[in-house]
């Protein structure tokens, strides 16, 4: 995503984000890295041309809006919307030409997350909160998905019950797990129009994936 001129604050936020980043105490997974991050600001400026929201907030909030990190296994984990946004106002006072926008993009990072579970407040949260969701959905979905797991030891699925038919689900354990706990819940939960019609094309390559994982997991099923 290049800095557009309509975002003259875009390079000075990356530059100081990318410091952020290589200073962090833990490590970052390969699904919450910085192409991560780029992807959700794309994602998020398409929807907010689409849905009429704001850019410069939308955008702004997805850059920042993994702003802390902590491991998906981390007891904390769900905090770190919270604790983004709590920090996100001061970033945003320290790059000229988002001062005014502070508390917007705050708001919008505050309720991204699915584990925090809060509803958005504004159109600029709801493009963000949907572009996150949709970078967990489709073909960059499942390579996340098992990135992720595979950051904290969890293996790819269980080898005797793949399809958790006769155990509860645990993706802590088994990354397969999280499609049906997480992922495939995603598409419904969209809250722009924009939203769910990019959802709905994702969510088709991720259940045609797990059919082709069926078929080879239980050939003679």
């Amino acid at each position: 995503m290049a800095q557009s001129p309509s975002l003259p604050w875009f390079d000075p936020l990356l530059a100081r984000l990318r410091a952020h980043l290589a200073a962090e105490a833990f490590p970052r997974d390969a699904a919450h890295d910085l192409g991560h991050i780029l992807r959700v600001a794309r994602l998020a400026a398409d929807l907010a041309a689409e849905e009429g929201a704001d850019a410069e907030v939308c955008v702004a909030a997805a850059l920042l809006h993994d702003l802390v990190y902590l491991p998906k296994n981390h007891p904390e984990s769900s905090l770190t919307a919270r604790l983004a946004a709590e920090l996100v106002p001061c970033w945003c006072r320290e790059i000229p030409g988002l001062e005014d926008k502070a508390e917007a993009v705050a708001a919008a990072v505050a309720t991204h997350s699915w584990s925090g579970g809060q509803a958005p407040g504004s159109l600029e949260a709801a493009v963000v909160q949907d572009a996150d969701r949709l970078e967990a959905l489709g073909a960059i979905g499942i390579a996340r998905v098992f990135a992720t797991g595979a950051s904290f030891g969890a293996g790819l699925w269980h080898p005797e019950d793949p399809w958790a038919e006769g155990r509860e689900l645990d993706d802590k354990a088994w990354s397969l797990d999280h499609f049906e706990r997480k992922l495939l819940k995603l598409a419904a939960a969209m809250t722009t129009s924009a939203g769910r019609r990019r959802a709905q094309a994702r969510q088709a390559t991720m259940t045609a994936y797990l059919a082709a994982l069926r078929q080879e997991l239980d050939p003679g099923r």
